[in-house]
């Protein structure tokens, strides 16, 4: 049996690169995501108690992250790069618009990622994930750097295939 600590520290790990990827979208910097982002968690912990298990958890999330950014731009009003409220809410609408699709292709991502093998997992890993130069990656193992930049030219092609046909065989029409 899980603790209600727990359960809000499964969820929240869960969920927290959606979260932060939806406050980089509203945020021009990304230490204010940063600084956002830990007063959402703040303020998701402080009201953990009234939330409802049957509901799914991001979209209640996402709510509070919402108020966060617009305390925070209240806090900010004399910044200049301060976005406009008309562009939040834009912003904001367009985020509840397409997350689905965006949750739908992390998700085929994640299969396609899994059906390569590891070799190519790996250059993909240390191409994007901690993102290598094509020129070090090269070096590294002792290739040539035209023939790297063509193996990941191909294996990003792969994988865009594979997405969209899983998009498709799931029902999107907008892949």
């Amino acid at each position: 049996m899980s603790s209600p600590d727990s359960d809000f520290i499964r969820l929240w790990t869960a969920h927290q690169r959606d979260l932060e990827r939806y406050v980089l979208s509203l945020a021009p910097r990304p230490q204010d995501a940063s600084e956002i982002l830990q007063e959402t968690a703040a303020s998701l912990w402080a009201k953990w108690a009234g939330y409802d298990a049957e509901q799914p958890f991001l979209p209640w999330a996402v709510r509070f992250a919402y108020f966060e950014v617009l305390q925070w731009r209240q806090r900010q009003a004399r910044d200049r790069l301060v976005f406009s409220d008309s562009l939040v809410d834009s912003l904001h609408a367009d985020y509840l618009q397409e997350a689905p699709l965006m949750e739908a292709r992390r998700r085929a991502l994640d299969g396609c990622l899994a059906k390569l093998d590891a070799p190519e997992q790996s250059l993909l890993f240390q191409r994007y994930a901690r993102h290598g130069t094509v020129k070090d990656l090269a070096s590294g193992s002792g290739g040539k750097v035209n023939a790297l930049y063509y193996k990941l030219e191909k294996l990003r092609s792969a994988l865009l295939d594979c997405i969209e046909r899983r998009l498709r065989h799931e029902g999107w029409t907008e892949a």
